[in-house]
Parts: C-alpha cells; sequence; structure tokens
C-alpha cells in the first residue's frame, strides 16, 4: 500500500496554450506513416501514389503538387498485404490538411480485394531513438451481424489522422508531434458472398481507393508536466 501511495504521488498534466510562429517553427521531426492493406495482393497492384493535395477543394487554396517534393513513398510487399510508408525527414508544422490518394486495381486473375487495413504513424526528432510518439491501429468494416465486409469498389477508404504539437517539460522541453487517429469512413464493401461474386465479375469495380486526410491542429500547443498531488 506504501509503494502504490508513493508511486501515485505525480500525475501528468496538460496545458493547452495559443501557438505563435516561432513556437511552431521549432517542432521538427522525422515522421513516417505507414499503411497496410491486409489483402493477397502485392504492390503490383498499386496505382496512383504520386501527388499531394492542400487546401480545400473549389478554394482558390486548393493546390496539386508533386508527393516526392514532400516525403519519400514507397510500396513494400509484406505477408500481411502491401504496405504503403510515407517518410517525412525534417518535417516542420504547417497551419495546411493535406490529401494523399492511392488505388490499388485487378490484374489478371489478381482481383484487388482486401479485408481490413493496419496503420502505424510515429513522429520522433532527428536523430533521437529514445523518444517516439506514436499510433497504431486495426480497421475493418461489420454488418449487423458482425460479419467481416470485403473492400472493393468505387467509393473511397478515407483515413484521417490530426497531428498535435506537444512540448515534454519534464523530458527537457521535448518537441514532439503528436499522431492522433481521429476517423475511418469505410469505402465501397461487400459481405454477402453472392455480392462479392457480382462485384468481381463487373470490371468497374475492380478496384480500391484510398486516401489519407492529414490535418495539423496548429492553433494551439500541448504542453505535458507532471505535478504533485499530494505535497512536497
Amino acid at each position: 500500500l506504501l509503494y502504490q501511495i508513493i508511486t501515485k504521488r505525480t500525475i501528468e498534466v496538460y496545458n493547452v496554450r495559443p501557438v505563435n510562429a516561432p513556437d511552431l517553427s521549432s517542432f521538427v521531426n522525422d515522421m513516417e506513416f505507414n499503411l497496410t492493406t491486409v489483402s493477397s495482393m502485392t504492390c503490383s497492384h498499386l496505382r496512383g501514389l504520386g501527388t499531394l493535395m492542400s487546401g480545400t477543394p473549389g478554394f482558390i487554396d486548393y493546390r496539386i503538387l508533386p508527393l516526392s517534393k514532400f516525403v519519400d513513398a514507397n510500396c513494400f510487399n509484406t505477408s500481411l498485404g502491401p504496405r504503403v510508408t510515407l517518410r517525412c525527414n525534417g518535417c516542420h508544422v504547417i497551419k495546411d490538411s493535406y490529401f494523399i490518394s492511392w488505388q490499388f486495381v485487378d490484374l489478371p486473375n489478381e482481383p484487388a480485394t482486401a479485408v481490413g487495413f493496419l496503420f502505424n504513424i510515429t513522429a520522433k526528432r532527428p536523430g533521437d531513438t529514445k523518444h517516439t510518439s506514436f499510433v497504431s491501429g486495426t480497421l475493418a468494416s461489420q454488418d449487423s451481424t458482425n460479419q467481416t465486409a470485403t473492400f472493393r469498389g468505387v467509393n473511397g477508404n478515407i483515413f484521417k489522422i490530426h497531428l498535435v504539437p506537444r512540448i515534454y517539460r519534464k523530458v527537457h522541453d521535448l518537441k514532439l508531434i503528436q499522431p492522433l487517429f481521429r476517423e475511418f469512413v469505410p469505402g465501397s464493401n461487400v459481405v454477402e458472398a453472392s455480392q462479392l461474386q457480382s462485384s468481381l465479375q463487373n470490371p468497374a469495380d475492380g478496384l480500391i481507393n484510398m486516401t489519407l486526410y492529414i490535418s495539423f491542429l496548429s492553433d494551439f500547443i500541448v504542453e505535458v508536466d507532471n505535478a504533485n498531488i499530494i505535497g512536497p
């Protein structure tokens, strides 16, 4: 009991404060986005990974830019399916939102189908191997009878990620960009075997659309510190 009291003398306290430009410019992290499409597909099915869209579609700030100017994009074949990896070295916090899209398409005798997705996003200071900020998880779609869906078709799968600047006061003012998983909007999918068979025979359904939506929540900074809850 005494040990439990001693270990609970401090708690982690989060303080949110408005941000200014010098604050944001001091956040520099190496970031990596990994998204695995759980399937029997390979990277040979991948198409369209080459552009980055920023701003709001239909507004003056909307831009389409080469993805290679911002990140190194690669695809790796894994035992669970193709993994798309986006690496950004020396990333800065920017007041903007970004969209990165790609597709998996049918190949002869190798249809574009998937049963779920794995994601893992990390951020760390350049050269720092001890402190990493990350978020990871598994995503799938089920109907009311808990049957797992098969992803296939025109409507896109959207993965929404927020990035939040954090300062860890107790770790020598360590500055990390914290990735937060916000939402998964599932795209076209089927549950019944008959629906899947029909989709496999329809060339218009022969793809899986993917969109990674990244939003920097850069209007504030979260300061993380420890506080004594019992007394000195």
